[in-house]
């Protein structure tokens, strides 16, 4: 056997014997909820104990980032012991403050108050009644509590994280010998089996820190079969483990590791972090010590889960019993690894054969997790006979019903080659359910839905059904043709829909104002401003936009002009009106060179360059715009804008009005060398620039310069340190 620790390079180890304070994980960081990616549900088949031991992909252990509970684990159950063995009128928040919170001191000025030896309680605890019995049962509390205390010094950590242990770990030369005396005293006196064995517990645990590691094996072997098997058990076991690890007797350690792990739900994921399997003699060896076949079990459970031998673990429990759960807990396992594309030879092979024993605890789970496989591999005529196998021996559980109803649902649509009338009134009863009573359903569905529905829309693409398409996973190609998106429209506004036709219409994430939006946006940059007004009436819009689409600076700020108090608000239908306006007063011949440089300013700033970017953005481009490659998605063209700063310079009548014309149509030829020569370019997706020249003079910076006479051109040397360092070449 191997030593198989690569996984277990994701956890930093606090110290060799991590049982006895827990354990520090990497954090995961924000990842996607896991499960997720899975169609294949543990939740369903394996027992709630188990959970920390599902798959993940992104946690060491399942859904734990970190294990922050090593001073706390047991905190509550040790209020409930207690309160039980002082009866139930004991007052809970007086007891969570004994133990979680009172220091050694005040512990020990209680039991002198309680004695008879001091006359008052310490400040904030005068109004404890508990303290007003003073029964034996207190008094005998209350000694216990004074040596526990005492054992904090070195038994509790005080730290959250793995990078706080070497400044926060107890002094190693801590001197127990009293204290260990004391607690071996009221260990033997003790005829109260609870105190009895939390004394036992204390003192296993001081011997285990303070003294030999022999000496604390002694002790717990000696003893153990006079307590009951309760979590305090398991605690002590834990800490004689650590102890035979100290002295690596890892045949004994990983064997006490493996009866906590079954034994105690709460050790279950320190016990085994610290199970460490060793070389195929001393493994020959633990399971030598066990008493039966179910302990043998437990060991190779465990040694399946992270080890790299879980066939070898699922073929050795199913010889020592078919029907032992611990296969449940390595079978879904197996299947959510190979769903994470961690492909494990053999298991499809060994799965089925075991499905096809049919003597295993959950014969369904087997042939579902067969089928699953087939599917996933393409058989999926042979998956929907394990899948009708596991139909044969379903239980009535509403979980597994529904996973085998998923699992079907993946496989037929899985099998089929064309999606038509005939599959879609054979899914139409399942796809609802999945679709529309997701909060129902007790199983892992979300890959599911995004497999089918990415399935279907492929066939429908393929098939040219593009509409049914894009309402089962919208796609940006289809916006590209002005049919599909009438054709879309003309289905959304359709009446009376087949059952089929409403169910796919709303997995479409769009409405027909959206369309309607996106529509008179193109029909802007295509110069159709009239059209676009109708569109956008019709959209019924009232968002406005940011700053003054009709602002032209000689440097772009967007950030300025979005600050900038707005006498007029414009909205993006108010925007066009305006723009229309404008184009018509052009065209009557009124005060062209205001009216095209204002136009001009709202072509420019509609871009990617401008101060109205947020007038291009839209439903329909919203999960394609932030894509890749941020730029390509966005209006950028120079082509109106120039357009209009032309026909403005043409009907300048004074030189400033020129030499403004000349700066902006230099912008726009700035903008187009962007475009054309860096934004496109390989480099510009890494963010290199560096092959490009740093310095070109602008036809418009040529022709600007005729104008130094001007005002303009001196606030262009002011404000443009680019057009500053062209006049000085």
């Amino acid at each position: 056997m191997k030593k198989i620790f690569s996984k277990k390079l994701a956890i930093t180890l606090i110290s060799s014997l991590s049982v006895g304070a827990g354990i520090v994980l990497a954090c995961a960081g924000d990842w996607e909820e896991e499960g997720a990616s899975s169609n294949f549900t543990p939740e369903a088949f394996v027992d709630s104990s188990y959970k920390p031991f599902f798959y993940s992909n992104e946690n060491f252990y399942y859904s734990i980032g970190h294990d922050t509970q090593h001073d706390t684990r047991f905190n509550e159950s040790n209020v409930n012991d207690w309160a039980t063995y002082l009866g139930s009128g004991t007052p809970r928040p007086e007891l969570e403050y004994l133990l979680r919170t009172a220091t050694e001191g005040s512990i020990d000025s209680v039991a002198g108050y309680t004695a008879g030896k001091l006359k008052t309680l310490p400040a904030g605890m005068q109004s404890f009644q508990l303290f007003k019995k003073a029964d034996k049962k207190t008094i005998a509390f209350l000694t216990y509590l004074s040596l526990a205390k005492k054992t904090e010094v070195f038994a509790v950590n005080n730290f959250e994280y793995e990078w706080d242990y070497d400044s926060k770990k107890k002094n190693p030369y801590y001197n127990a010998r009293p204290l260990n005396n004391k607690l071996t005293q009221e260990f033997t006196k003790a005829k109260d089996p609870f105190l009895k064995q939390r004394y036992w517990f204390q003192l296993e645990r001081s011997y285990f820190f303070n003294d030999s590691a022999q000496k604390a094996i002694s002790f717990f072997d000696n003893n153990e079969k006079a307590f009951p098997k309760n979590e305090l058990y398991y605690r002590s076991m834990a800490y004689a483990a650590g102890a035979c690890y100290k002295l690596k007797n890892y045949t004994k350690a990983n064997y006490y590791y493996s009866k906590v792990y079954d034994g105690s739900n709460v050790l279950k994921t320190v016990a085994h972090y610290s199970f460490h399997p060793q070389e195929e003699n001393d493994w020959k060896a633990t399971l030598a010590l066990c008493a039966n076949n179910d302990e043998k079990a437990t060991l190779w459970q465990m040694l399946g889960v992270f080890y790299g031998d879980q066939n070898r673990a699922i073929q050795e429990i199913y010889a020592l019993n078919p029907r032992s759960e611990k296969l449940n807990l390595l079978l879904a396992r197996g299947v959510n690894s190979e769903e994470n594309n961690a492909a494990n030879s053999g298991l499809d092979d060994l799965i089925n054969h075991i499905a096809q024993a049919g003597n295993t605890s959950q014969p369904s789970m087997w042939h579902m997790a067969a089928g699953y496989l087939y599917m996933r591999s393409g058989n999926t005529q042979q998956a929907a006979a394990s899948f009708a196998q596991a139909e044969k021996k379903l239980p009535k559980e509403k979980a597994v019903q529904d996973q085998l109803r998923i699992l079907k649902l993946l496989n037929t649509v899985a099998s089929t080659s064309r999606a038509d009338s005939k599959l879609e009134k054979a899914i139409l009863p399942d796809l609802e359910w999945l679709l529309n009573d997701q909060s129902k359903i007790e199983v892992r569905k979300q890959a599911a839905i995004n497999s089918i529905k990415a399935a279907l829309a492929l066939q429908y693409k393929n098939q040219q059904e593009l509409v049914k398409a894009a309402c089962f996973n919208n796609y940006k190609e289809f916006y590209e043709d002005e049919k599909n998106i009438e054709a879309m429209k003309s289905f959304l506004n359709k009446p009376n829909k087949t059952p089929y036709e409403a169910l796919y219409a709303k997995q479409y994430p769009l409405t027909v104002n959206d369309l309607l939006e996106y529509q008179a946006i193109q029909l802007v940059y295509k110069e159709n401003l009239s059209e676009a007004i109708a569109k956008l009436e019709a959209a019924a819009l009232t968002e406005v936009l940011p700053g003054n689409p009709f602002t032209g600076r000689l440097q772009d700020c967007h950030d300025c002009d979005h600050e900038a108090p707005q006498k007029i608000k414009y909205t993006k239908l108010a925007l066009i009106k305006k723009m229309k306006d404008m184009e018509d007063k052009i065209k009557a011949g009124t005060d062209i060179y205001t009216n095209a440089m204002l136009l001009a300013n709202a072509y420019y700033n509609i871009t990617w360059y401008g101060n109205a970017r947020a007038f291009y953005d839209s439903k329909v481009d919203g999960p394609f715009y932030y894509s890749v490659n941020f730029f390509e998605n966005a209006p950028s063209s120079m082509d109106l804008a120039t357009k209009y700063y032309t026909l403005g310079l043409k009907a300048a009548k004074t030189d400033e009005q020129k030499a403004k014309c000349h700066f902006m149509l230099a912008k726009c030829e700035r903008n187009k060398y962007y475009d054309e020569k860096i934004f496109s370019s390989k480099n510009s997706q890494d963010g290199d620039h560096g092959s490009q020249p740093d310095f070109l003079a602008w036809n418009g910076f040529v022709s600007l310069k005729q104008y130094a006479n001007t005002q303009f051109y001196k606030e262009a040397i002011r404000e443009c340190g680019y057009f500053k360092t062209y006049t000085r070449k």
